[in-house]
């Protein structure tokens, strides 16, 4: 298989991670209609809200990027899970959703972007970018079953 081969299937597995619902639930159908305050209901004291899964999976986008485009071992600079902001209302709400939706754009851009080699020299190479797609379903069907409990609310 060539670089370029390669590269067209690392996209096309990467929009599966996050969009065909015959793989996971397409995230932007489960964000959808929620509100700010379903968006931060915590289904029990200490777990994470929707709202939080939310920036957490936007920022380790956002990091596999930089790691790929620096070269550098580098972490999340708010960490792994961004605290949310002082207000909870509906236009931080949908800063947040637009911030992972450009995380989104910016992994597969740079899946189109960047050389095979580029990204298999990178912090952990190829197994780190595949592991975001790993991450990004197993947090879409977390998102499905805290939908299913507000529902039940």
């Amino acid at each position: 298989m060539d670089d370029e081969q390669l590269k067209t299937d690392l996209r096309t597995a990467w929009e599966f991670a996050h969009r065909h619902e015959h793989w996971v639930s397409p995230l932007e159908q489960e964000l959808k209609g929620l509100s700010a305050q379903d968006a931060s209901w915590r289904p029990s004291p200490g777990a994470t809200s929707i709202w939080e899964i939310v920036l957490h999976m936007a920022v380790w986008n956002e990091n596999i990027v930089d790691r790929v485009q620096t070269g550098e071992n580098v972490h999340p600079p708010e960490g792994a899970w961004p605290a949310l902001p002082a207000d909870l209302d509906e236009e931080a709400w949908s800063a947040a959703k637009s911030r992972l939706r450009a995380s989104i754009g910016a992994v597969d851009a740079m899946i189109a972007t960047t050389t095979v080699t580029q990204i298999e020299a990178s912090p952990y190479g190829l197994p780190d970018l595949l592991v975001r797609y790993i991450h990004m379903g197993y947090h879409i069907g977390q998102i499905v079953k805290m939908r299913e409990e507000l529902r039940l609310r």
